[in-house]
């Protein structure tokens, strides 16, 4: 019990509780600092490590780099995704995904020119 009265006290209070013992036991000065001087300086050292932290004005802290990942809402169009235009063929709009292109054969448009019957017959106008 007597332990940890003397654990709860500050430095201050157990240097005044320390005198006032010694006085009501008729202890002298040498014997009353080896019996607490140990205590005291203990004490002493506990507080004064505790304001080194506190020196700066609160908690001591270092900047670390931090990597955050965050979930949040979009807002997105409702519905499918809609065709793109792929070109003209064949007197024809073609309508692709992925966007690509459609154009005529080389060898169609030549027989076209040459022999337009030829070319329908084939196509089917």
């Amino acid at each position: 019990m007597f332990e940890s009265k003397l654990d709860k006290m500050s430095s201050s209070e157990l240097q005044a509780y320390a005198m006032k013992y010694g006085k009501e036991n008729n202890m002298s000065d040498a014997a009353v600092a080896k019996m607490f001087g140990s205590k005291i300086k203990q004490k002493q050292a506990e507080e004064s490590k505790g304001k080194k932290k506190m020196s700066k004005g609160g908690k001591a802290t270092k900047k670390v780099p931090v990597v955050t990942i965050g979930v949040g809402m979009a807002e997105m169009p409702k519905g499918k995704a809609k065709m793109m235009r792929g070109g003209m063929s064949g007197g024809k709009q073609h309508m692709y995904a992925a966007g690509g292109m459609v154009k005529d054969n080389p060898g169609l448009k030549a027989l076209k020119v040459a022999s337009p019957e030829a070319y329908n017959k084939i196509t089917g106008k």
